[in-house]
């Protein structure tokens, strides 16, 4: 690390509690970048079976920048989730085979949990914990024991709490599909706002192959159940808020994350294979590496070290805010 790397005080375009990486850090992230948006190339791109094949990144002489990319970040590009050749119809966005309800505020999240006129109450989560992602769904009816579904996806590395909560949704839909009395209305809470909009996207981000299986279970369901009274309705239940079904599955994600799986032949058909790595999470993990070893690298250093001298938390979120108060000049930050 040299010595004239330093923190640069943050200025309105950029977040407060972010770090400015040093410039050769900075361009590793975004030649980290590249391999992976190759990685995430569909079967019918004409650069799909160059990455994908197994001598690429090995060859010894006569390297191409793109050799030399899949050399020095060793991702495996079969691992990682694919892109989807094809945009979803923009028709077919508001035409789901369930209906959507997020409440405008935690207070009418409550009231519509407590008020639920549904037969059947089913509640889904996804978190992260020790650095390992789960989820888990558990359906409850009124006479009947509880029936619940658990998931360890990974660790956060190849996995984010965001494609955790798709799983949850997806293992709750399941649980509602092997449902003997399923002519009936369900109500399947999430605590996740941007994973019940994502069913309103053009689903092409990572982990949104999950969102497109859960519709395709779910149009199964509705024409298996669309002869009886059978009506499904996806609802953002607010988290933390004493809602009695959030507050179990909020448990039970937690031992989801921790280990616990249920067995292959109750899961979804879809789940029962190793998920493929979520490029956001592998991207993300490649960031903190990059952090760790530019603070690492900062507190060795000589302007680290005087600086430390000046403030003890430098480098961190806490010395960074300091630094960029508004009525504080640049000269004056330095």
């Amino acid at each position: 690390m040299s010595k004239h790397n330093h923190l640069r005080p943050v200025t309105d375009t950029l977040d407060a509690t972010a770090f400015l990486l040093p410039a050769p850090k900075l361009a590793d992230k975004w030649c980290h970048r590249v391999p992976i948006r190759l990685a995430m190339l569909p079967e019918e791109h004409p650069l799909h079976r160059i990455v994908h094949n197994k001598i690429s990144g090995k060859i010894k002489h006569h390297k191409s920048p793109l050799n030399n990319l899949l050399a020095a970040y060793r991702h495996d590009p079969r691992e990682i989730e694919k892109t989807p050749v094809t945009v979803r119809n923009p028709a077919l966005q508001d035409k789901l085979p369930f209906a959507i309800s997020i409440a405008d505020n935690r207070e009418d999240s409550i009231r519509e949990a407590e008020d639920t006129s549904e037969v059947v109450q089913v509640f889904t989560d996804g978190l992260a914990i020790d650095s390992k992602v789960g989820a888990a769904a558990i359906l409850t009816r009124e006479g009947n024991p509880p029936c619940a579904l658990h998931l360890q996806l990974g660790p956060k590395s190849k996995h984010t709490v965001h494609e955790a909560e798709l799983v949850g949704i997806l293992l709750g839909l399941h649980l509602i599909s092997t449902e003997k009395h399923g002519s009936t209305s369900f109500a399947l809470g999430v605590d996740n706002q941007p994973a019940i909009k994502a069913f309103q996207s053009a689903l092409r981000s990572p982990g949104h192959h999950l969102a497109r299986e859960t519709l395709r279970i779910a149009n199964q369901v509705q024409k298996q159940k669309r002869k009886g009274n059978y009506k499904l309705t996806i609802r953002w239940t607010a988290g933390h808020e004493g809602i009695e079904g959030n507050e179990d599955i909020d448990r039970k994600a937690k031992r989801a994350a921790k280990g616990k799986t249920s067995d292959k032949k109750t899961l979804p058909f879809y789940l029962r294979k190793r998920l493929l790595i979520n490029p956001a999470a592998v991207k993300w993990a490649h960031h903190k590496r990059q952090m760790k070893m530019w603070k690492e690298g900062w507190k060795a250093s000589v302007r680290g070290k005087y600086a430390a001298h000046l403030d003890g938390s430098t480098p961190s979120r806490k010395f960074l805010n300091s630094i960029s108060q508004t009525e504080l000049s640049r000269i004056d930050a330095s």
